[in-house]
């Protein structure tokens, strides 16, 4: 007997089994393919929660309580080395005598072939197809957002949300194990990132899938998981997703599979969970189960195709590790520790980015700072002194000669803000920033640094962050309002302009208006003289010349000199400046050099140890549970 005959003949005998057990469940089903469940409606804690119970506190079971807390503290001690989202749902979980546990299909190409994959993996094959198939079954349009399924009625009633659809699902297997499945995409373009490129890890991006409102521009929701199911089409989803996994491989091999897309072997694979990755055949699949529905002596070309299209190592993987154990479910305990492990690492991180910051001597970074320092001087001293030449030299402030005054008294103001805007300290300015951001890359304190603007994200703290009982779609993507450093060059350059033009403008306008009235009054003295005494022309006419020299002399005079002035006061006030923020400079590189050489435990040392302390707190909590203590 072929080898394939015998194991077609144990299959069948195992399915008339299955057929003969879940037989009672196929009869409830109506003719038209539509659950009826009467009094089959097992309601069991979830992880959602009403607005209006939020701040309610939650009955914990005493088994769990120990072991609640410590995640609370964990929460507190180590706020910003742990993922936010992962934290509530194992909190949620330990909340509740028997939570429900939350599995993502997530497609890495297309939702609907996500949703056909979670349709094979619900669907009741004894049973008619159900309305709820047909929904995942349908072509979604392109801004449709995530399905969330649940054990229910088509009756079944639940409060809407922006982030995803729910139907709820007569699934069996929702309703054994306690279980949600969230279908959506994985977001994340991964043929473009590779290794740990990404702002946040693979890890969190799988099991943390961010789900996006359709109705809204909101910030993206992070909806946590236990389990992650990935499905990709062709060998090129593999590969990338390969890649874009590398950073955290061996964390994601008891919580993701990936499934690929591939076409059907002509062998039965072996439905091993244990891998990694299994190809699958969906349309081979959904041929099966449709056969077997077609008529129950199809069983045997029913089990083959399943077999052949790599859905029952799937269905394995998929129903492993949730199913209800004492005191909690090991998808909860591989949480938490997986919750303990990534705080863990991202501590080593920190210290290992504080020792490397360390290990270079701080006399090399402040005399590196120092040189840098010192050639910004010299080029700021340089350009002053070259770029007031030439502005001072240039047409523009020849136009403000004595004699020129006449016609121009009104472009003062215009052309001496030029000068100040376009050649006092414009690159020594931009320099500057340079030079702080030197500083800040070296970790100098950045109260002290200048000449930069410093905008800073509204922070989000732990009770403020969006998650998916708060889902938060009304935040704004807008920062808070910038906090500037202190800008020592510009503001001078506007003090300049505020406190030294207005006043050069209006020597100008009375040393104009003084002229005419000194002419006007001298020819008027000659005219008179001229007509009522026996004064000759030419008399008279000397005494017009002397007041309109005598007032034209008083205009140069006064009007060069305070011409001279400002050129002095600007170059005087750049110089100082300049000096000021040298010493500036100086100042914090010795503060600094004092601040290492006498550093003790800096605040950020304490919270490394305070969050190390919370995790091993959590790691005995959930061994004593594991232990039955």
């Amino acid at each position: 007997m072929p080898p394939w005959v015998a194991s077609v003949s144990r299959s069948t005998t195992l399915l008339a089994g299955r057929v003969t057990e879940r037989l009672p469940v196929a009869l409830r089903c109506r003719h038209d393919g539509k659950p009826r469940f009467p009094n089959l409606r097992a309601r069991s804690a979830s992880t959602q929660v009403s607005p209006t119970a939020i701040n309610l506190r939650p009955n914990i079971p005493s088994r769990n309580q120990e072991l609640h807390d410590a995640l609370s503290a964990l929460s507190g001690a180590a706020e910003t080395h742990v993922n936010i989202s992962r934290l509530q749902l194992a909190l949620r979980g330990l909340e509740a005598q028997d939570a429900v546990t939350r599995v993502a299909v997530l497609g890495l190409n297309s939702q609907v072939s996500a949703q056909r994959l979670a349709r094979l993996l619900l669907a009741d094959p004894l049973g008619a197809e159900e309305w709820w198939e047909k929904e995942l079954d349908k072509p979604s349009s392109g801004d449709a957002g995530a399905v969330l399924l649940k054990f229910g009625e088509d009756s079944d009633a639940y409060p809407p949300s922006p982030l995803y659809k729910v139907l709820s699902v007569p699934s069996r297997t929702l309703r054994t194990h306690n279980l949600e499945v969230l279908v959506s995409t994985l977001n994340v373009n991964v043929a473009n990132i590779v290794g740990s490129s990404s702002a946040e890890s693979s890890k969190e991006s799988v099991l943390v899938p961010k789900l996006q409102a359709t109705a809204t521009r909101g910030l993206p929701v992070p909806y946590p998981v236990h389990k992650t199911l990935l499905l990709g089409e062709g060998l090129d989803s593999a590969v990338a997703f390969g890649r874009f996994s590398s950073d955290s491989a061996e964390d994601l091999d008891d919580v993701v599979k990936m499934a690929i897309e591939l076409p059907a072997s002509l062998k039965e694979p072996n439905p091993d969970m244990e891998t990694a990755t299994s190809a699958i055949n969906v349309e081979l699949g959904t041929e099966a189960l449709a056969s077997f529905r077609e008529s129950i002596q199809n069983s045997v070309a029913y089990e083959r195709g399943w077999f052949r299209s790599g859905l029952a190592g799937l269905s394995k993987w998929f129903a492993h590790d949730i199913q209800t154990s004492d005191p909690i479910k090991p998808a909860m305990k591989t949480l938490i520790s997986s919750i303990a492990d990534d705080v863990e690492a991202n501590i080593l991180k920190e210290d290992t980015a504080q020792l490397q910051k360390l290990a270079s001597p701080p006399t090399e970074i402040s005399a590196s700072i120092i040189g840098h320092l010192e050639t910004w001087a010299e080029k700021s001293h340089t350009e002053l002194r070259d770029q007031l030449d030439v502005a001072f030299s240039a047409q523009n402030w020849h136009k403000l000669s004595w004699w020129k005054l006449f016609w121009r008294v009104d472009d003062v103001t215009m052309l001496t803000s030029e000068i100040l805007e376009r050649r006092w300290l414009v690159s020594a300015e931009k320099n500057s920033i340079y030079l702080a951001g030197r500083m800040n890359q070296a970790d100098y304190p950045e109260d002290l640094q200048g000449s930069v603007v410093n905008t800073v994200p509204e922070t989000t703290t732990w009770e403020t962050a969006p998650t998916i009982e708060n889902p938060r779609t009304d935040l704004s993507t807008e920062v808070r309002n910038p906090q500037p450093w202190p800008e020592a060059i510009s503001m001078t350059r506007t003090e300049l302009i505020d406190t030294t033009i207005p006043p050069l403008q209006a020597l100008a306008q009375r040393l104009v208006l003084a002229t005419f009235s000194t002419t006007s009054i001298s020819s008027a003295l000659s005219a008179l003289l001229y007509a009522t005494s026996s004064f000759t022309l030419f008399e008279a006419s000397a005494v017009a010349a002397v007041g309109l020299t005598f007032s034209l002399r008083h205009m140069q005079r006064t009007w060069e000199g305070a011409r001279e002035s400002w050129q002095g006061t600007v170059r005087e006030e750049g110089r100082l400046q300049l000096k000021s923020t040298e010493d500036l400079v100086r100042t914090i590189v010795r503060h600094k050099e004092n601040e290492m050489l006498g550093r003790g435990e800096s605040e950020s040392v304490k919270d490394r140890r305070a969050a190390r302390e919370a995790v091993s707190k959590v790691r005995e909590a959930l061994k004593k549970m594991n232990d039955g203590l």
